[in-house]
């Protein structure tokens, strides 16, 4: 069975950090903007879509000091931080889909008390 697990988190530069080099998913999300990072070999790749845009970005930088700082600054501009933990064979896109449209229906984000930790499984295909 493939599951989505998806949590806040504190809007902490270092917890980003710390979450994206365990595997999972940091999706920073400003209004209506989300900001995805992800790192995988020494690399962080980040994704950007905005809601109801058919499109969105992607870039990738090396690991390094300047790109780490990018990061910090990213938690200290978005309105709400939050992690995807996911079966690392699912495919990224459809983490990232499936995610923001839990974040958008699940976390409204203006009663934070009330946010919590959402489970998602998805049926094993036959």
């Amino acid at each position: 069975m493939e599951h989505i697990n998806l949590d806040l988190l504190p809007a902490d530069g270092n917890r980003m950090l710390e979450e994206a080099s365990a595997g999972n998913l940091v999706i920073a999300r400003a209004k209506n903007d989300f900001l995805y990072v992800l790192e995988f070999d020494e690399t962080l790749h980040m994704f950007s879509h905005t809601v109801g845009a058919p499109g969105g970005g992607q870039k990738q930088f090396p690991k390094d000091e300047k790109s780490t700082a990018i990061v910090r600054k990213i938690a200290d501009l978005a309105d709400a931080v939050y992690k995807a933990e996911f079966d690392k064979h699912m495919n990224l896109y459809s983490v990232m889909a499936t995610a923001e449209q839990a974040v958008l229906e699940m976390f409204p984000g203006d009663d934070r008390s009330s946010d919590g930790i959402v489970d998602f499984s998805v049926p094993e295909s036959e």
